[in-house]
């Protein structure tokens, strides 16, 4: 692993743990829908810079658009979650992405399954019982599993999965700054779509004037989370930098309880025990 793909995925850590809180910020008592088009708009501005050094090739839009239509799904049910749940709740439920892509892998990537996957992903579902501590563990199971925020926050790790496949497909063939550029673009332009259709469009001026610093700051660590991933997916396997990732779900918990004071000490754990089930996810026997 060189040197710039373990830099970015660093970076993508860091910065994903804060991107969850910075939406939280940002879209909190906000329209769901208004508040993801400026968070990858406004992205999607910071990110055109990057064409300067990098080429452009006008047909990644076409290839692009199957999986802008995939994130563009699952962004609109996360910041509505991340906006309308406890973070410390329900984040770790992310860590689900490493299950589902494991899955996907094995079908479509060709990866072996062995006995310490067989232990992550029981570590997953063990740290789910310290989310929402109940008097007993079959009530701590139920609080969670029928919690919507939670059953959201699954449907999300199932749709980024699928997402990030397509993405190590296609930054094979473009790179990492048009792609995501011409990703972003995508995203913002569906959600738009969807605005035109439900007479939103209005209130897009009126939502970013109320909180101007809170959507540039979820933009940009919006924009160079998804950025750095990318990079680190040009020296690495999608397998091995994603359960990385996960470690930001930590990360996530400790600042919900400086932001929003969140009691986080047993979904801590739950966290913990999580991560570490995402990584034996990666861990070649």
């Amino acid at each position: 692993m060189g040197i710039i793909a373990s830099s970015a995925l660093t970076g993508r850590i860091l910065l994903l743990g804060y991107e969850r809180i910075a939406f939280k910020k940002a879209g909190k008592e906000k329209n769901s829908i208004i508040s993801t088009f400026l968070l990858f708009f406004i992205a999607t501005i910071i990110l055109l810079p990057i064409l300067f050094f990098y080429s452009w090739d006008s047909s990644v839009l076409l290839y692009a658009f199957p999986s802008a239509a995939i994130y563009t799904a699952a962004f609109l049910i996360y910041i509505y979650v991340l906006s309308n749940y406890e973070v410390s709740l329900i984040v770790p439920f992310y860590n689900f992405n490493v299950f589902f892509l494991l899955i996907l892998s094995i079908i479509f990537l060709e990866e072996t399954f062995n006995l310490l996957k067989v232990i992550g992903i029981f570590m997953l579902f063990l740290g789910t019982i310290f989310l929402n501590k109940e008097s007993r563990l079959i009530d701590s199971l139920k609080a969670v599993y029928t919690n919507k925020g939670c059953q959201l926050m699954m449907l999300v790790s199932i749709l980024m999965a699928i997402g990030r496949v397509m993405d190590t497909y296609l930054v094979e063939s473009f790179n990492s700054g048009e792609y995501s550029i011409a990703l972003y673009f995508l995203i913002s332009f569906d959600i738009f779509i969807i605005l035109l259709f439900t007479k939103k469009v209005k209130h897009i001026i009126p939502t970013l004037k109320s909180r101007p610093k809170e959507f540039l700051i979820g933009s940009a660590t919006n924009a160079f989370t998804y950025l750095f991933l990318l990079i680190s997916l040009t020296e690495m396997e999608l397998t091995f930098a994603e359960p990385l990732s996960m470690l930001s779900v930590i990360i996530s918990i400790i600042f919900s309880y400086i932001f929003f004071k969140e009691k986080i000490r047993e979904r801590l754990i739950g966290g913990i025990i999580m991560s570490i089930g995402a990584i034996l996810l990666i861990i070649q026997l």
